[in-house]
Parts: structure tokens; sequence; C-alpha cells
């Protein structure tokens, strides 16, 4: 679906051509966004639906579902690329990252990873927090979940797969959630599930404390371009960001990132995700080498992470941007609504007038006055499934 208008650059040339394959989330809207305000042309695909209509996307496209026929959806985006003569072709959540890493050579443009045994080592839950432990970052404890480790559960653990999906066993699942399990039982129980689904289930120690992140871009040889980090004071019950707001970029934490970087040979945008305890230094608990929910953040303090990746992916010889401006806030208001409902802190009334006072002011995912296609679609469908429950 032709969705707006194809522009002309500054240069009197085409616009670069950036494709982003993925299966829906707000996470895509603000890449699309991103980098169309930076003069790219962007395309999407999913099987599973298309974007809420935004004056970002170009072209909207359908392609088979990764997770049922990786042969037909890799086939699919090269004769999308093919077609309409893209340049770089992101994958928006970890299987089409993976999917789209194993076999770039038969895309047919430029996938914009690392060497895919690095892709798949910082994906790798397990591998990341090795990694990490040897260059000096704080981790939780993390283990495979054998018959032996998981007798010893003595309280609550997380539970997580070190893959969401892996290219090489398949599966149906896309993505297997992690989970906090409150004892033994319940652990062994999830584990079981995870493994029945295609995953390698591990074990990994609950850290209580606060939600943060440092999201950076890296070119192939290294350089820091971009940079912007942040704290999360509200979680959904996903346990991603409902409200978030940055700080000012750690040296020494920032540091050690880029050292867990050149040892993984990552390169490209990684958004990695800490949990700090009030007596501890940050513990890294993931990393996502992808286009993440709290995106647009980053890219309303100032850092276009996805542009900077881009451009970096085709070889430009790109300038580093400053970090990003602090005190810029996030709301996901769907979901802090839905937190609050649930979590009621101080009274429900409380929690979500706390909510709506919050709004005014802050970087949203779907609210963009100069895009409000995909926040009238968002309220048109919450607005369906309320007459559906009626």
């Amino acid at each position: 679906m032709l969705l707006s208008s194809g522009r002309v650059s500054a240069t009197g040339q085409a616009p670069r051509r950036a494709l982003v394959v993925h299966s829906g989330g707000v996470h895509v809207l603000a890449a699309a966004r991103s980098l169309h305000a930076a003069g790219w042309e962007v395309g999407v695909a999913s099987a599973h639906g298309e974007l809420a209509r935004s004056r970002a996307v170009h072209r909207d496209f359908s392609v088979p579902a990764p997770e049922h026929d990786p042969d037909a959806f890799v086939a699919a985006v090269a004769a999308l690329v093919a077609e309409h003569g893209y340049d770089v072709v992101f994958g928006a959540d970890d299987i089409e990252v993976l999917l789209l890493s194993a076999r770039r050579h038969e895309i047919g443009c430029v996938v914009p990873y690392a060497a895919h045994a690095d892709v798949v080592r910082a994906i790798d839950k397990l591998a990341l927090v090795e990694a990490a432990g040897r260059v000096g970052l704080a981790v939780p404890h993390t283990e495979i979940a054998t018959p032996a480790s998981l007798a010893s559960v003595d309280g609550p653990v997380v539970v997580k797969a070190r893959l969401h999906w892996d290219p090489a066993a398949g599966g149906s699942a896309r993505h297997l959630m992690a989970r906090v399990c409150a004892g033994r039982d319940e652990a062994t129980q999830v584990a079981d599930q995870m493994a029945a689904a295609g995953g390698g289930p591990l074990l990994q120690e609950v850290v209580d404390g606060r939600l943060s992140a440092l999201s950076v871009v890296v070119d192939q040889q290294g350089r820091l371009l971009g940079a912007v980090q942040q704290w999360s004071p509200r979680l959904s019950s996903r346990l991603t960001s409902c409200r978030a707001v940055t700080v000012p970029v750690d040296p020494e934490l920032l540091d050690g990132v880029r050292r867990l970087l050149d040892e993984m040979g990552w390169w490209g945008l990684a958004n990695l995700q800490f949990m700090s305890a009030p007596d501890g230094p940050p513990r890294l608990i993931d990393l996502n080498g992808r286009f993440y929910g709290s995106l647009a953040l980053a890219v309303g303090s100032g850092v276009p992470l996805p542009d900077l990746w881009a451009r970096a992916a085709l070889g430009d010889d790109v300038a580093p941007v400053a970090p990003g401006r602090v005190g810029v806030r996030f709301q996901s208001f769907f979901e802090d609504v839905s937190r609050a409902r649930r979590e009621r802190r101080g009274g429900l009334l409380r929690d979500l007038a706390s909510t709506l006072a919050h709004a005014p002011g802050a970087v949203h995912p779907h609210a963009d006055l100069r895009d409000p296609g995909p926040l009238l679609a968002a309220l048109r469908e919450r607005g369906r499934r309320r007459g559906n429950h009626d």
C-alpha cells in the first residue's frame, strides 16, 4: 500500500530506501519516523498486519511469517529488495534479526549486523553475561536450567530463554517470554514449557532495583556515533518501560559497554538493559541489537539512532552526535493506564490521575502532531475492543 508520495533530497537525488521487517510494535513506528525525518524512504513488511497508518511509511507489505516458513519469508524479503531497490533491511525483533543475519547472502542488499556468529553470541543471554563478566561489567548469576540447577532453586528466580528463536533449530514460537517464578515448582514448569517450545531455558538471579538502559550506535571501526541513557520509574506487566526519563551518560558504564561490544565483535545499534539495586552497581540483564520499545525517547532526546545505524551500515563517514538531552520524558500511555489499573499506587484514582498528569510534555510512541494517524488508529482499536467486551 502506498501511504505517502516519494520525495527528492535537497541534492536532487532520490532518497535512500530502508525496509523494516516486523511483527508490530511501537518501536517500528519510532524507527520509521526517525528514518523518514532524516530523508529515508521507509518501507515496512510484516506477516502480522499493517503498521498503523503513518506518514513516515512509504509502503506497507505483507510477507510470510518467519516462524512458520523461514524459506518463504527470506524469499519474500529478497523479492521486495529487488523490486523496490531497498538499500538496507532491518529486523525489528530477534527472530527477524537472527534469520536475516543467518541468510544475509540471499537478501540482495545490506543487512546491517556483525558477523552472524557474533550476532548469535550477543543475543544469546548466557554468552552475553559471560562476555560481560570478562570485561568487568556486573551481571546477575545465570546458569542453564538443568535438573540439578532447578532442584537447587530456593525462592524467586527468572526463567528466560538463551535465544527467543534459534535459526538452527527453528520452532513455531517467535518470542519466548522471560518469567519471574516464585520458586522451584513454577520454575521447573516454565523451563519445561520453554524447552518444549524449542528454547534453551536459563535460570537467572532476581535483581531487585530499578531498570535502566544505555543505548549506543557504534560503526564497524568501533567509533561511538551516539549514546543515550535512561531509567524507568514505571514498568508494564511485560517489564518494559511505561515511563522513562533520560539521564546523563555514565562514562564508566559507557566504557564497560564499549569493552563488551568490542569483545563480542558487535557494531550497529545496541540497547543494553541493566537492573540497579540500591547498594550495588548496574547489572547487565539483556542486549537488544535491534529497535526497542522506548526508542522514541532516544530520538526525542536528539539522538537519531536509526539514521546513525543505517548510514554507518552503508559505509558513510558519519559524524558522532552529542549525548541525549537530559530530562526528556517518555510515556507509553496505554501501557501506563493498564499498569495503573493493576498496581493502584495510592489507590486507583490517584494512580490514573498521575498517569494523565505525566502525559503532557512527554515523548509518546503513538502521539505525534505531525503524524496523527497511528494515535487515531490506536484509539479506534481500543474502542473496538471495549465494544466487543460490552
